[in-house]
């Protein structure tokens, strides 16, 4: 009787192990972005469902590792499956978060999903209450994974004096990611609009460098920069002496970005420099072209995002 007992046991015990493997084999979770602001961190986790052939993404905010707020949640009916990886992928990767900072009581965030990118705000009025607003910011170019490989995505958001809000981003493939340019973006927070920066050719001032500044001079040395821009603009009669210059900050492309990465040096790109010449003015930019080692001064107009 006994060794019957102990062996319904076994049994019982054996059984229950193998459905929480079962259980525990339907779905998969992996955290596939971290960001931490101030006492506030932002995640997206993605879980893989099995069973019901599906991929979900899942954002959130903590405030401690116990305590968060859901931002969004997607869901697509694919899944990852290793052993046809070679042919189609990883859909885990088909969103992307680019960028997420943290504003008074809004968090901005830049993401990829599924071949467009979008600027998303989330607005909280009380503890875990918010207003959520969503733009559209962009078509990426895409293709098959054999072909294109998996998505590449990746942005940038600052905000400036005045709540201007600037933001960079860039994209495609892991085959194909164009140029190295990138787009640049500014969303208007009072009108609650996001518009592109397009840059004029036809009005375009060049100033040759000869010295190729930014191949020695550190991007963190903002005194030097600041004197250099203001020199320029003199020299450009794009200022007077008398006009209360400021230098505020910069932005650079996707080149210029591995330059620092591989080699600390760099060689090529494009930096964008926002600068301001009377208080409460709006932010204006300077670009230098390190391919050809020269300043380029002209207007940008913004323009609506085309979906």
């Amino acid at each position: 009787m006994i060794q019957k007992l102990f062996l319904s046991i076994i049994l019982l015990i054996s059984l229950n192990s193998c459905k929480a493997q079962t259980i525990h084999q339907t779905t998969t979770a992996m955290e596939a972005y971290s960001k931490k602001l101030n006492n506030l961190e932002v995640k997206m986790l993605t879980e893989t469902n099995i069973e019901g052939k599906k991929t979900s993404w899942d954002m959130y905010v903590y405030n401690s590792k116990k305590d968060s707020v859901l931002l969004d949640h997607f869901e697509y009916p694919k899944i990852y499956e290793k052993e046809k990886e070679y042919i189609s992928g990883d859909i885990r990767k088909h969103i992307i978060i680019g960028d997420v900072i943290l504003e008074d009581k809004t968090l901005y965030l830049m993401f990829y999903k599924h071949g467009k990118t979008y600027l998303n705000t989330y607005e909280f009025t009380e503890d875990k209450k918010f207003v959520k607003e969503e733009y559209f910011a962009g078509q990426l170019a895409t293709g098959t994974y054999l072909n294109f490989g998996h998505p590449f995505y990746d942005a940038e958001i600052k905000i400036f004096p005045q709540s201007e809000i600037y933001i960079k981003f860039f994209g495609g493939t892991e085959v194909f990611s164009g140029n190295g340019s990138i787009t640049l973006l500014k969303f208007d927070n009072l009108k609650k609009k996001l518009t592109k920066a397009i840059f004029s050719n036809t009005s375009k001032v060049v100033l040759k460098d000869d010295n190729k500044l930014f191949e020695t001079l550190s991007l963190n040395n903002r005194k030097e920069i600041g004197y250099e821009i203001r020199k320029v603009l003199i020299e450009t009669k794009s200022m007077k002496k008398i006009d209360d210059f400021k230098y505020v900050d910069f932005i650079y492309d996707r080149s210029v970005e591995i330059d620092l990465e591989q080699t600390n040096k760099i060689k090529g790109g494009i930096i964008y420099f926002f600068y301001q010449l009377n208080k409460f003015e709006d932010l204006k930019i300077i670009r230098y072209d390190n391919y050809e080692n020269e300043w380029l001064l002209d207007d940008f107009k913004e323009e609506r995002i085309k979906i």
